[in-house]
């Protein structure tokens, strides 16, 4: 016989609270990589190509566009002009017996003038072919002494070519002139450097050395002084009128002797002259007597403003041209490449493990 249960247990039983099963706890979410949104690939598009252009740009600048800007002109048409004071010239006298006459005290003014030669056969794409034209004027007396002298010259290097029948004419009698044989450089180059150079001088008719000697401003650009010194030299001879050496002789075989001291002021990225100071001598040496034919002291003044615009502008231009401008461009392109290497991260994105 079974016993019957205790009513007061079972009531107890049934009315206890029940535990709650144990929470565990949730798993950490895993992640996942994706693609950036649209406007992110968007934006490292546009960084990436203007990352590239920009470097592409850079490095054009010196290898494609400066080599096109640095360049001499075909036709310069310039002139330049030297004023001295106090000079000695020997200028022809109807009036004295000699035929000539020593003038002493008086002003001179020499202009040089460049411009195209035409007619010109043989000349290279990048050879220009100028005539430069001078004029030795006595102020109150007339001209002292013309030439025009022919020079082919490279554009882009400024270096002599010969290419081109170089010469110089000194006589209306003699239009053709004699064959010149340049050598050195007849302006400074682009890019001018703290350093000799070899230039052109007609009246030895070879170059000569031109030296470094410092830095300066002359019309408010900066420059590079250079000077060319020649020492009293034998540069030749002349047929002249025998009275001016005390000669019975009509004429005489005179030796010419030439020294020069010329200081240049140059715009260095440019090679442009701004200012030029020349002491001069040449003198006439026969039957034991010595004739000075030119002694002065001369001066550039102020360039024409165009040139001294077109001087500023070239030191301003062609040293970002040249290599400023390409090394600014391609750290703003690597910049740019990182920029967008980072803009163009994947997405790391929680996602809830399923239940």
């Amino acid at each position: 016989m079974t016993a019957a249960p205790d009513p007061s247990v079972t009531s107890e039983r049934e009315s206890a609270p029940v535990a709650p099963p144990p929470v565990r706890p949730a798993p950490a979410p895993s992640l996942a990589s994706g693609e950036p949104p649209r406007s992110r690939r968007l934006l490292r598009s546009v960084l990436l190509g203007l990352g590239i252009f920009l470097l592409v740009v850079g490095i054009l600048l010196p290898l494609y566009v400066y080599p096109r800007v640095a360049v001499l002109p075909e036709d310069p048409q310039t002139e330049q002009v030297l004023k001295a004071e106090n000079a000695t010239v020997l200028m022809a006298d109807p009036s004295n017996p000699a035929g000539a006459s020593v003038l002493t005290g008086v002003d001179v003014t020499a202009t040089n003038f460049v411009s195209e030669a035409r007619g010109v056969d043989g000349k290279g794409d990048n050879d220009a072919v100028w005539d430069i034209a001078t004029r030795i004027e006595v102020d109150g007396r007339g001209l002292l002494q013309a030439r025009v002298e022919r020079l082919s010259i490279d554009r882009s290097t400024t270096e002599s070519t010969n290419c081109c029948g170089d010469r110089l004419v000194e006589s209306e009698e003699e239009p053709d002139g004699k064959p010149l044989r340049h050598e050195g450089y007849y302006t400074f180059p682009f890019d001018t450097q703290k350093e000799s150079y070899q230039i052109w001088d007609v009246n030895l008719q070879r170059s000569s050395t031109a030296e470094y000697i410092g830095e300066s401003t002359r019309e408010g650009i900066d420059v590079y002084m250079f000077r060319k010194a020649v020492p009293l030299q034998k540069v030749g001879s002349r047929e002249l009128p025998g009275g001016l050496f005390g000669s019975k002789e009509l004429n005489v075989d005179a030796e010419a002797w030439y020294a020069s001291t010329r200081t240049y002021w140059i715009e260095p990225n440019s090679g442009d002259v701004v200012g030029i100071r020349e002491e001069i001598t040449q003198q006439y040496t026969a039957n034991g007597r010595t004739v000075t034919a030119f002694e002065a002291k001369l001066e550039s003044g102020k360039p024409a403003q165009d040139r001294l615009d077109q001087a500023s502008g070239a030191a301003l231009v062609l040293p970002w041209l040249r290599g400023r401008a390409s090394i600014v461009l391609i750290l703003i392109g690597l910049l740019l490449f990182v920029a967008a290497a980072l803009v163009g991260r994947p997405i790391r994105r929680r996602r809830t493990p399923a239940h």
